[in-house]
């Protein structure tokens, strides 16, 4: 449940659409839909690019449900006063999964799996506008098409003292002070980013490594 992820040193977030401007939706407004982690995993499964699928799979936000269904998670969450089970309840799914709670206008094709815990889009927003190769391969165009760069605040929409489990010392500070989450110590912790030497080229850097086989 939430409690549980209070000790997973990531950070996450309840991802949002973004929008074109301020005020109540309109026409004019982009639709950013989920997409999944398979979809992701299309192209980020690449060592060239850093392999952030692999990281995903192996770090704690993949298995974010399943810690729900776990004998700690049942014992925290009788022990708040939720009702059933916490694999079940909505205060525990809403940062034990992604895009939980949605309608179906807000997926691309089909609703995400519970079981696959906290996805890429999580933290990353909708992707069903940033996915295409060509807008991903630009920074700039990325984030027009709903792509989040996580930060703190991102983190601190799971990461907080709602959750049960929340030390607030958890993390000692470069002054010695203690907190309940720091940002830079829990992103090394599952540090995904693409290789200076390839971001925003490595379209390029494939079509040449083809030309060369």
């Amino acid at each position: 449940m939430i409690g549980s992820m209070a000790r997973i040193v990531v950070g996450i977030a309840v991802a949002c659409s973004l929008t074109l401007g301020a005020g109540s939706a309109s026409a004019a407004e982009p639709s950013f839909k989920y997409v999944g982690v398979k979809k992701c995993k299309t192209c980020h499964k690449k060592e060239l690019t850093g392999n952030q699928y692999g990281v995903w799979k192996t770090a704690r936000h993949s298995k974010a449900f399943e810690t729900l269904q776990g004998k700690e998670a049942i014992e925290i969450a009788k022990a708040k006063g939720i009702a059933g089970p916490p694999s079940e309840a909505g205060e525990c799914l809403k940062c034990h999964s992604t895009a939980y709670g949605l309608g179906p206008e807000d997926y691309d094709k089909k609703p995400l799996l519970l079981a696959d815990g906290v996805q890429c889009e999580t933290c990353h927003g909708p992707g069903s506008a940033y996915r295409k190769n060509k807008i991903m391969s630009d920074h700039d165009k990325s984030v027009a098409n709903g792509l989040i760069v996580p930060n703190a605040d991102t983190c601190l929409k799971c990461h907080n003292d709602e959750s049960p489990a929340w030390d607030p010392a958890k993390y000692t500070l470069a002054d010695g002070t203690r907190a309940g989450f720091d940002f830079d110590q829990a992103f090394e912790k599952i540090n995904h980013a693409i290789p200076q030497d390839v971001k925003g080229k490595y379209l390029e850097i494939e079509k040449q490594r083809k030309k060369e086989k």
